[in-house]
Formats: structure tokens, C-alpha cells, sequence
């Protein structure tokens, strides 16, 4: 008998058979194993990634809404600052027409209507400013209560609660000023406007004459306007250094 290996060759034909395919079933199981510890691995790594990147947004999104926070509120200031000036425009054409009454007083009373008309729509903006800060102050503490809540550490939570309160009571300190403004400012508007339709109907020497005591009452309803906004302004200023993070120029 024909022997190699102490095995016919019938025998080492079937054995050889039965060899190859044991190793070939073997390799495609290593390499599926390969596979899937690949995928495992690119998975972690992707699922590390978005942690990473999650935790990075929550750490750094809350400077970044008491920015936005500190630009509503310069946004506001400016509106402020502009209201200032349209108040000023508007007193001086009211004071020309009581200046040219005796020559023509009519250019003057145009130029005051147009002013009045103008501190008007800067009076409209001033009010969407104020609601958006007043939008942005309120999501600023809102995020900042929901990232609090996340905090482990209760001397941390505790102070940062601390600190969330002292800057939420100066935001809404702003109260203080835009109330007494605003009680001033309405019924002053109010008086421009009516002073406005009773000259456009009686704009003669007598009529202006007449007047003249309505016109230095909203000259110092209008100076009294004025301090109210220089102290609003000057609190908005204080108010955007303590809530927003220092940037020199």
C-alpha cells in the first residue's frame, strides 16, 4: 500500500479536503471578528467625539448667551442714546416756531412735526429693544439654571445659584429706570402731539401767544425726559459690564 504519512491516498485526499475548508471557515471568522471589532472601535471613538463635542457647547454656551445678553442691552443703550437726540431735535423746532412766530413760523413747524413724528418711531424701536433684551436676559438665566442642575459638586451649584441670583436682580434692576421713563415719556408724547394739532390749526401770532405756556411746560417735561434716559443709560452701561466677560480692546 501506498503510504505518505502513514495515510492512503484516498485518505489524505479527503483529509486534505476537510483541512482546506476548516481553514478557509476559520479565516472568514477572523476576519468578521477584525470587522466587527472594527466598527466597535470606530463607534466608541465616534460616540467619544460627540461627548466631547457635547460637553465642550455646555461648557462655553453660556458666555456665549451672556454676550448676546450684553448686546441686547447695548442694543437698548443706543436706542436710548438716539431717543436722547430726538427729544433734543424736538425741543429745538418747537422752540423756533415760538422764535419765528412774529415772522414765518411755518418752516419751523414743519421741521416740529416731522421731529415729532421721528421721536415717535425711535420711541417704537426703543420699546422692541427693550423686549429683546428682556427676551435674552430671560433665556441667559434660563440656560444657566438647566446647566446648574447638572452640576455634581454642592459647593459649586451653591455658587454659582449665589451668582445667578446678584446678576439676575441687576438685570431686572433695569425696571427701576424704564418705569419712571416710561410714566414720564407717554404723557410728554401725548403733549407734543396734541401741541402739533392745535398749532396746524391756529399757527398765527395770538395762536403761538397763546400757547406759551404749553410750550415751556414740554420744554421741561422734555429736560426732565432727558435725565431719566442719561440715568437709564448709565445703568445699562454698569449692567452689561457686570453680566458679560471682560474683552480689552
Amino acid at each position: 500500500m501506498n503510504l505518505i504519512f502513514g495515510l492512503p491516498p484516498f485518505a489524505r485526499r479527503v483529509r486534505g479536503r476537510k483541512n482546506g475548508k476548516q481553514t478557509t471557515n476559520q479565516t472568514t471568522m477572523e476576519h468578521t471578528s477584525m470587522k466587527m471589532k472594527y466598527i466597535q472601535l470606530v463607534t466608541l471613538a465616534a460616540s467619544t467625539m460627540a461627548a466631547t463635542v457635547l460637553l465642550a457647547g455646555c461648557a462655553t454656551s453660556g458666555y456665549k448667551q451672556a454676550d448676546k445678553t450684553g448686546a441686547g442691552i447695548a442694543q437698548f443703550r443706543d436706542e436710548i442714546v438716539k431717543g436722547k437726540a430726538a427729544v433734543d431735535a424736538t425741543m429745538k423746532s418747537l422752540s423756533d416756531v415760538a422764535a419765528t412766530a412774529n415772522t414765518d413760523p411755518r418752516k419751523a413747524f414743519e421741521q416740529y412735526s416731522k421731529d415729532v413724528a421721528n421721536l415717535e418711531s425711535t420711541a417704537a424701536r426703543i420699546r422692541k429693544s427693550a423686549q429683546d433684551m428682556k427676551d435674552q436676559g430671560q433665556a441667559y438665566f434660563d440656560q444657566w439654571e438647566q446647566q446648574m442642575a447638572q452640576v455634581n459638586n454642592p459647593e459649586i451649584r451653591s455658587l454659582a445659584e449665589e451668582r445667578k441670583a446678584r446678576l439676575k436682580e441687576s438685570f431686572e434692576s433695569i425696571k427701576q429706570y424704564t418705569g419712571p421713563l416710561k410714566a414720564q415719556f407717554d404723557p410728554w408724547m401725548s403733549d407734543l402731539k396734541d401741541l402739533q394739532l392745535y398749532l396746524s390749526n391756529d399757527l398765527t401770532i395770538a395762536g403761538v401767544e397763546a400757547a406759551k405756556g404749553l410750550f415751556v411746560k414740554t420744554q421741561n417735561g422734555g429736560l426732565e425726559v432727558q435725565k431719566s434716559m442719561d440715568g437709564l443709560v448709565a445703568e445699562l452701561n454698569t449692567i452689561a459690564a457686570t453680566i458679560t466677560p471682560a474683552k480689552a480692546q
